[in-house]
């Protein structure tokens, strides 16, 4: 029953549908239109006929009518017309006929033709008769005088068995043309549909094989047209589908693994504080161990808040001086980075720079830079915040002489939890999704971020905000 309601099926039973619809159109129009035509015809060969011989027959109405001599003229009409012949008078009375045994002389002709051509009117009809079982065409044609006064009739008879003999011959070859039109129609449908829904089941199979859990799936394209542009779209949209599953995954795992290690930590100092009998400095020291861990696991969840936020929320922006911004954002942190031993320079440009920003986001970039550099720069290091304009752009950056980053790893950076040096960072208190936070907010701002680094020679960072239009 399913292949009944394919769509192949019905495609097939479509074109089937059409093209019998077509030819049985045609086939009615052509098979009326040569039966009109072989009517005319027929129906115009007997009135050369009659007209012919009306000539000839009034002098043989005039005065005494001789039945025999009409009949042997109507005889003689009959064979070179091809169909019955009789001659009537002013009243309608047979007085000539080329049927000789069986015939209707001497007696009264009554038919709408006959009335038709008394009143000088000729008048034809085709109707079926009983003697021959045939249908036959019917012409009569009235015998006039000079003035133009009605002095008899010729009625003619013809079979139409030739025309309708003709027809039917006809009939049976558009019938057969019909055959044969639904056969060369329904093979080409068939091959035309399992074109069209071969693509259609594959991505039916597919799309089955990912709602059970296989996202690894791929369909081979071998057309341009809509059904290879789905195939491309499907191809695109496995591919996304399996990254950010993938993706989901690993940062589901990631999370575990970060939430998981400061809580083991929590737990056995925790468990230590209660089994053990320690002198105060060591439970001060266990104490402040256990908060520490308790803010990183804070900090963590405080980051993962805000990347859930910054991918639902849309946000408001409003203009900003980024000079501004940068400048107090640099002494800010001058007595944080002078306790680390590492400098902070603001090169900022002197010309005024205004962006459309969220204030509060901007700086949250620009600190997570600036913490992500500290935490790679050694004492005695530099770092440098700057600005500049470049086309409509305003371009930030963030210098710092550190270890730099491999080459290897420079792809991943903006990833969640991607470390470089992951103890490393650890130490310092990172959660590893501070670069993550930088680019959801740029992309949100309609910029760019991007890195450069040479492994033990520095990293610089940079992100692109669009300049407000003046």
């Amino acid at each position: 029953m399913s292949g009944i309601y394919s769509i192949r099926f019905r495609l097939v039973a479509v074109f089937l549908a059409i093209i019998l619809a077509v030819m049985i159109i045609i086939s009615f129009f052509l098979y009326t239109t040569l039966e009109r035509y072989h009517i005319n015809n027929l129906r115009d060969s007997l009135n050369r006929a009659g007209l012919l011989a009306s000539d000839f027959l009034i002098g043989h109405l005039r005065g005494q009518i001789n039945s025999v001599r009409l009949s042997t003229l109507a005889e003689n009409m009959s064979r070179q017309a091809g169909a019955r012949v009789i001659f009537t008078d002013q009243q309608g009375i047979v007085v000539g006929d080329s049927l000789r045994v069986g015939g209707l002389l001497n007696q009264q002709l009554e038919s709408e033709d006959i009335f038709s051509a008394l009143n000088g009117e000729m008048s034809s009809s085709v109707s079926y008769s009983e003697r021959i079982e045939q249908n036959v065409l019917q012409l009569a044609i009235p015998v006039t005088e000079e003035d133009e006064s009605v002095i008899g009739v010729i009625f003619m008879s013809a079979s139409m068995e030739g025309v309708y003999s003709t027809l039917q011959d006809i009939r049976s070859f558009l019938f057969l043309a019909t055959l044969l039109a639904m056969a060369v129609v329904g093979g080409g449908s068939i091959l035309l549909a399992r074109r069209f829904t071969g693509p259609l089941e594959e991505l039916t199979t597919a799309t089955r094989k990912m709602a059970e859990g296989n996202l690894d799936q791929h369909i081979e394209v071998y057309s341009s047209d809509e059904i290879g542009r789905l195939a491309e779209q499907f191809n695109i949209m496995a591919k996304r589908l399996n990254y950010y599953t993938s993706n989901l995954k690993k940062f589901a795992a990631d999370v575990a693994h970060e939430v998981r290690t400061p809580l083991a930590t929590m737990s056995l100092l925790t468990k230590s504080l209660k089994e053990h009998d320690m002198e105060p400095e060591q439970q001060k020291e266990f104490i402040e161990d256990l908060d520490n861990e308790l803010e990183r696991l804070v900090a963590l969840v405080n980051d993962l808040l805000e990347l859930s936020k910054l991918e639902k929320n849309e946000i408001e922006r409003e203009e900003i001086v980024l000079n501004n911004l940068l400048q107090s954002i640099v002494e800010e942190n001058q007595y944080r980075y002078a306790q680390s031993g590492v400098k902070l320079i603001g090169d900022l440009a002197e010309q005024t720079i205004n962006v459309l920003a969220v204030p509060l986001q901007i700086r949250q970039v620009v600190v997570n830079l600036l913490d992500n550099a500290l935490n790679y720069t050694d004492a005695g290091g530099t770092v440098t915040l700057s600005l500049y304009k470049e086309g409509n752009e305003a371009i930030t950056t963030v210098v710092d002489t550190g270890c730099g980053i491999p080459e290897d790893d420079l792809s991943y950076i903006f990833e969640r939890f991607f470390r470089v040096d992951r103890a490393r960072t650890r130490e310092g208190g990172g959660t590893g999704l501070g670069l993550a936070i930088v680019s959801e907010i740029i992309a949100k701002h309609g910029g760019r971020v991007w890195v450069d680094s040479e492994e033990g020679t520095g990293s610089t960072f940079y992100f692109a905000l669009p300049i407000s239009e003046e």
